[in-house]
């Protein structure tokens, strides 16, 4: 029973009617009519939305001819929401367009999710590392100390995932033969994360004062992080990463270079055939 025109179809995993397994919806318009048989497709690429949906009358059969029904990028992209900062997550982007058929290749599939997650992680933690940061209230000396060592331990856990994603990122290329181009913000960036991680990662050597490539001095600044309390960043042995001036803009042009990499694969995604619902009765 269709009461009101037809403006969206879904696009599920299975077969099952009534089963919660939709991947994307994507805008349907009218594509015309012959006799019970009622046409629709998707909008073309750039075409104006009006709005207009599909009309059913009892008895209609709904018809997608082959090649009429095309999913695009951003159709599923724009279930992604954006916070504050402009940043949206993008593995479940990346997941829903590679399970969509045609099927990228495993290997394809499993690097660019992974790298993804691991952008969304870092965000979620830099996010919580400000504003653990950010609380200016009057509360006592010991609360303020435990929020700051808050912050520092979740700026930790962001640098392991960052470090990783901008390496899965700058090896891309090589990897994948992919064109399209490793954002500036990530190389920037990168050596001072990998030496801010790695003194994290093995905190127990600088601890005692030892370090592979430094002297004792530097291997004991992972130690000091009085730059997060002031100005939001984490420094050692004379590399620094601005939470919110720098690490925010690269984790943002980490997503643009995982969007524009799936763009480069494929921007769109077509049903080669033939869609029948219905015929519907009972159409108010």
């Amino acid at each position: 029973m269709v009461a009101e025109p037809i403006t969206y179809i879904g696009v599920h995993l299975g077969p099952n009617v009534g089963a919660n397994d939709t991947i994307v919806g994507v805008r349907v318009v009218p594509g015309g009519r012959s006799g019970k048989e009622v046409y629709g497709r998707t909008l073309n690429s750039g075409e104006p939305d009006t709005g207009e949906g599909i009309m059913l009358h009892s008895g209609d059969t709904l018809v997608f001819p082959p090649g009429d029904v095309k999913i695009s990028l951003g159709d599923v992209d724009r279930y992604a929401e954006k916070g504050p900062d402009g940043y949206a997550p993008i593995a479940n982007t990346v997941w829903t367009w590679l399970q969509m058929p045609p099927h990228s290749n495993e290997t394809f599939f499993h690097y660019y999710l992974a790298a993804s997650r691991r952008i969304d992680i870092a965000h979620s933690l830099c996010v919580s590392a400000l504003h653990e940061l950010g609380v200016r209230n009057e509360e006592p000396f010991i609360r303020t100390r435990a929020r700051v060592f808050n912050a520092l331990g979740i700026a930790e856990s962001m640098c392991i995932a960052i470090n990783r994603a901008f390496m899965m990122i700058r090896n891309s290329p090589a990897e994948f033969s992919v064109a399209t181009t490793v954002p500036q913000e990530v190389d920037a960036l990168y050596d001072a994360v990998r030496a801010i991680r790695n003194a994290f990662e093995h905190i127990d050597e600088r601890a005692m004062g030892r370090a592979r490539e430094e002297g004792q001095a530097d291997a004991l600044s992972i130690f000091n992080q009085t730059d997060l309390i002031s100005s939001g960043a984490l420094c050692c042995a004379g590399h620094s990463i601005n939470l919110r001036t720098e690490v925010i803009p690269a984790l943002l042009a980490a997503r643009r270079f995982i969007y524009d990499v799936l763009a480069e694969a494929g921007n769109t995604k077509t049903l080669n055939d033939r869609l029948v619902l219905g015929p519907f009765t009972d159409v108010d």
